[in-house]
């Protein structure tokens, strides 16, 4: 007899490449298990929906980022500051040649969140990011 609390292969691979994809993978996943009538167990569901509010938040970020420097970039004199503050946002801190990957500061850092979590995907457990944890039950109604 199964336990009901056993996470699944197919589970942890979707989780992974969720994460990878930056949440497009997860969210055809749910996409596929709405139409197919499938129920969606909680571990998957949970980092289908991590990944994809870690992916808007990044996205968020960038814009914010982009529109306050525009922004500063219009009062005279502030250039040469939003250009500095421009370079070292996205001074590529990692690149590899061979297989055209770079990552600028905050890049890497997500990057580094997501590796961490993916792993702990793999051994099959669940990681709490504070804020977002919160958020996601919220959401999720757990």
């Amino acid at each position: 007899m199964q336990n009901n609390n056993t996470i699944h292969p197919i589970e942890k691979i979707i989780s992974v490449l969720s994460y990878i994809s930056m949440g497009l993978i997860g969210f055809i996943w749910l996409i596929i298990a709405y139409f197919l009538k499938m129920k969606t167990r909680p571990f998957l569901m949970y980092n289908i929906t991590q990944s994809i509010i870690i992916s808007l938040i990044f996205a968020l970020f960038k814009l914010l980022i982009n529109i306050i420097l525009s922004i500063i970039a219009l009062v005279p004199f502030l250039d040469f500051v939003v250009a500095l503050l421009n370079l070292i946002i996205s001074l590529k801190v990692i690149s590899v040649s061979f297989m055209h990957l770079s990552f600028s500061i905050f890049e890497f850092l997500v990057f580094i969140l997501l590796c961490y979590i993916i792993a702990g995907v793999c051994m099959g457990k669940i990681f709490y990011i504070p804020k977002l944890t919160k958020l996601m039950q919220k959401i999720l109604k757990t």
